[in-house]
């Protein structure tokens, strides 16, 4: 039986992150050049590091002149990813040959999630679509509500796939069929973006323009609790904007969340009690490891807290402008993509830059993802690449 959760559908408006502080300037009639954040320059840093291309192929043209973000998936042995204008392509992690490429002939503006024999990406006109991992045919496509921008989660019996729309959808993984759907209201006026559901165990945890976080029972979409990481503040809707789009990130029972204009906050998975949170605001999100939370806050600022109290320990102001992506630990170091297509590796424990390397001209807005210390990135025009570090 399909479980659900319904409301009414609103109209939205949606602001590309990277153009909303245009936008606020433009409305509040204030659009000075001098109030518009610029990049920072490249900064000079003496290199302690030295990273190695380990290979790197194209994905057709990546993201094309869409703002979006699309994601890589890694499993044991194989790197999968895909483009706007629908190619698909499986490749070999260790050395990146291909073993197959699809046309999907699609739109594809979510994607790709991997595992369990399938691959999945959601699209453009809202249809979820999977392939069989051994050779990219299709297995299944089933139609939802609304646009696909988070990348699809695969668990063992269920693909959790979130619309714009506010809805996210337990889809059975052998057949595509919606098994439940879970819907909250969201705003009229949200970012263009939505951070990408997680399963951990039998829970799935969801974020939403709302500012609200969720989780839910991953077989039967039956919720759990419900936690409002920021609430909206201020009388316009430009101030009340408190969107969950960036990355949330899991670590043993507790999950970092941070929104726009809102708050960074650390909340217990089991019971949903809040065990802190700080002021801040984000358009990227969150990651942790030899704990220690990173976040890069709207102005790309990059700050690492301590997981327990939440206290600042560090605070990197040298790339301030350059519209990072979400950071990514790996090993004793952090990673970032910007705008220019530079990755940047800083070290844990004092936020100082150790090495930077340039993947793609058009930039890097997906953030890096990391599997046995080696990092992968998809770039916006569509370059992939793999790179481990080596000790000088």
């Amino acid at each position: 039986m399909l479980a659900s959760v319904m409301s009414s559908t609103v109209k939205k408006t949606f602001f590309k992150p990277g153009l909303l502080a245009l936008s606020v300037l433009f409305l509040s009639g204030c659009a000075d050049d001098d109030e518009i954040l610029p990049p920072s320059p490249l900064p000079d840093f003496d290199e302690k590091i030295q990273v190695e291309e380990i290979w790197s192929s194209d994905v057709d043209d990546g993201v094309d002149d869409n703002y979006l973000v699309l994601n890589p998936a890694i499993t044991e042995n194989w790197v999968y990813a895909a483009s706007y204008d629908g190619e698909v392509i499986k490749l070999n992690r260790a050395d990146g040959e291909e073993a197959w490429e699809i046309d999907t002939e699609h739109n594809i503006t979510g994607g790709v999630g991997a595992g369990y024999g399938v691959v999945v990406y959601g699209t453009d006109d809202g249809e979820a679509v999977a392939l069989k991992e051994d050779d990219g045919s299709v297995l299944w496509k089933e139609q939802l509500d609304g646009q696909v921008l988070a990348t699809p989660t695969v668990g063992a019996t269920r693909v959790i796939v979130q619309s714009m729309d506010g809805r996210v959808y337990g889809l059975n993984r052998e057949t595509g069929k919606k098994e439940w759907v879970y819907d909250t209201p969201i705003p009229n006026l949200t970012l263009r973006g939505s951070s990408s559901p997680f399963i951990v165990g039998n829970t799935t945890l969801a974020g939403f323009a709302n500012g609200k976080l969720v989780a839910l029972k991953t077989d039967n979409g039956a919720v759990k609790w419900e936690y409002p990481v920021s609430e909206p503040q201020g009388r316009s809707e430009l101030e009340r904007l408190v969107d969950l789009d960036g990355r949330f990130w899991v670590k043993r029972n507790v999950v970092y969340a941070a929104t726009y204009q809102g708050k960074l906050a650390a909340i217990n998975i089991p019971n949903g009690r809040l065990l802190w949170q700080k002021p801040l605001s984000t358009f990227a999100g969150v990651s942790e490891k030899l704990d220690r939370v990173y976040v890069v806050d709207q102005e790309s600022n990059i700050i690492a807290l301590d997981a327990i109290s939440g206290a600042e320990i560090w605070r990197q102001e040298l790339l301030k402008g350059r519209r990072l992506s979400a950071i990514t630990p790996v090993g004793t170091y952090a990673v970032a993509g910007d705008f220019e297509g530079y990755l940047h590796w800083l070290h844990y424990r004092d936020g100082a830059i150790q090495a930077r390397v340039r993947v793609d001209r058009d930039g890097l807005r997906a953030a890096p993802i990391v599997k046995d210390d080696i990092v992968y990135v998809q770039g916006n025009s569509g370059e992939l690449a793999a790179y481990k570090v080596i000790e000088k």
